[in-house]
């Protein structure tokens, strides 16, 4: 144990970036090491964890930890994928676990990935064993976080902990992940092109959140859309819907193979349909990206749905109403009663503004016969009325007449609600935005030009050009060969 100790001690007097190949030469080393000793073995020192800081010795420490946790588990009679009670909070060796998952070093992450990922999802599966959600749910956000500040790079980790977030109700705290934009799907493999050490640029930690590090499993298509829709899912739970309506599309942007839909796209559809209706009072545009077969069959399993966006845009109360009752049984199968529901309140709000995109002043009466479920209760109207007013859905006043009667009066569209303050905060904030993905879109585009296909790409298109100047004698114009080296390029992505 002394001599682990000493080589782990070893990587801390290492500077970096300065000598990289150095650090790698002793962290692979280590790594080798520890690989040879079974779990019993390196059990044995856990004694060890309590002298040890998990901050400058994450590699070892992780190691024992892991060790730790497969001997406890293998000693009691848990079923698969249930933990001991010694890793659950307040077991014996959850203090150990909080502190390598809040204090590790994520340079020395990178080196014993797989194992930092299995106690990440020991502590994932506690939650989801015993229900108690809000420590899994700090270490897990805390982890995605350390890792890469922004956040930029999809992992495994990222759907566990935004499920575990639904599951819990938690809809705040997925916020804290799902509002930081996703630039990067991690690859396979490292490209040696662009990390030559795993210890490597520091500035740009989701070159390493890969199966290859082991700090995040295979992003499957699965993986890929489940993310997605629970992002969708906790974005409406807060009625931020626009942003759901955004993670939902997403999901229905997808390739899908030979253009046939999952279940996870035909969920996805039912709920953008809906939270389109919320946002726009009216279902949604299929973005031009989603395959056409796949549509069909999305649309042909999703018909009541379908129809009930319909009846909503037929401008019918109780052709709505119908449509809505008929289906409840389904709708809280699907999970989507609750947001039905809020489809039919919102009938009313979209049936006010559209009397202002025809009429300036109405009375309320008048306006209470053209969208009340209850047209003689006026003062359930007046307010209805006051309260879209107040939360600024509803650009108008309510006036008093000379008859005693009382008069909605639309303003115009075109005054803006914002200040000015707030519009020069919501520009600068866009630029900020803009210049971040301009930056994630330069470095990608580098990947992609060091990438073998592109080198072998450049070297064929240069010998068809050499062998036009001898053909014809000139560099001029484009011939037909070297069209056909792009449309070859373009097939091989």
């Amino acid at each position: 144990m002394d001599q682990l100790v000493a080589e782990s001690t070893a990587l801390l007097s290492t500077p970096l970036p300065q000598d990289e190949s150095h650090y790698d030469h002793i962290a692979r080393g280590l790594v080798t090491r520890l690989n040879k000793l079974s779990a019993p073995d390196l059990s044995t020192a856990r004694e060890s964890l309590d002298a040890l800081a998990s901050t400058e010795h994450t590699l070892l420490y992780t190691y024992i930890l892991l060790a730790c946790i497969e001997v406890s588990a293998a000693s009691g009679k848990a079923a698969p994928r249930q933990v001991p009670p010694s890793v659950l909070p307040e077991g014996a060796l959850w203090r150990y676990i909080t502190q390598l998952l809040f204090d590790f070093d994520p340079i020395q992450a990178r080196y014993c990935g797989s194992h930092l990922l299995r106690i990440v999802d020991v502590v994932a599966w506690g939650a989801e064993q015993t229900g108690n959600y809000v420590p899994a749910l700090q270490v897990l956000q805390h982890v995605i976080l350390r890792l890469d500040r922004t956040s930029s790079t999809l992992t495994s980790t990222h759907r566990t902990y935004i499920r575990l977030c639904l599951l819990s109700q938690a809809y705040a705290e997925a916020t804290q992940v799902l509002d930081r934009p996703i630039y990067h799907i991690p690859p396979a493999q490292l490209d040696s092109r662009t990390t030559k050490y795993l210890c490597s640029s520091p500035d740009q930690p989701y070159l390493f959140l890969s199966p290859a590090t082991g700090l995040s499993q295979q992003i499957t298509s699965r993986i890929y859309l489940e993310y997605y829709l629970y992002g969708g899912m906790c974005y409406m739970a807060l009625r931020r819907y626009k942003d759901a309506l955004f993670f939902l599309e997403v999901v229905l942007a997808a390739p899908a193979v030979q253009n046939a839909a999952s279940a996870i796209m035909v969920e996805a559809y039912k709920k953008w349909l809906l939270v389109g209706l919320l946002i726009r009072g009216a279902a949604p545009t299929i973005p031009k990206t989603v395959g056409q077969n796949a549509v069909k069959h999305i649309r042909a399993l999703a018909k009541p749905y379908e129809c009930v966006a319909e009846a909503f845009k037929a401008g019918n109360l109780d052709h709505l109403r119908a449509e809505i009752e008929a289906g409840n049984a389904l709708w809280q199968e699907d999970g989507n009663y609750g947001l039905m529901v809020e489809v039919y309140q919102a009938f009313r709000k979209f049936a006010v503004l559209k009397l202002g995109r025809t009429f300036a002043a109405l009375s309320v009466a008048e306006v209470a016969r053209r969208s009340s479920p209850d047209p003689s209760n006026l003062d359930d109207t007046k307010a209805y009325l006051g309260a879209l007013i107040t939360s600024g859905a509803l650009n108008a006043v309510i006036t008093d007449g000379s008859d005693g009667g009382q008069t909605l009066r639309f303003s115009s569209s075109s005054a803006s609600a914002k200040s000015e303050s707030q519009i020069e905060s919501a520009l600068a904030t866009r630029t900020q935005e803009l210049q971040v993905l301009l930056k994630h879109v330069q470095d990608t585009e580098h990947r992609l030009e060091v990438t073998k296909e592109y080198v072998d790409y450049l070297k064929k298109l240069k010998k068809m050009k050499e062998d036009e100047k001898k053909t014809s004698g000139t560099g001029a114009g484009r011939s037909a060969a070297v069209d056909d080296v792009d449309e070859d390029m373009m097939e091989e992505y």
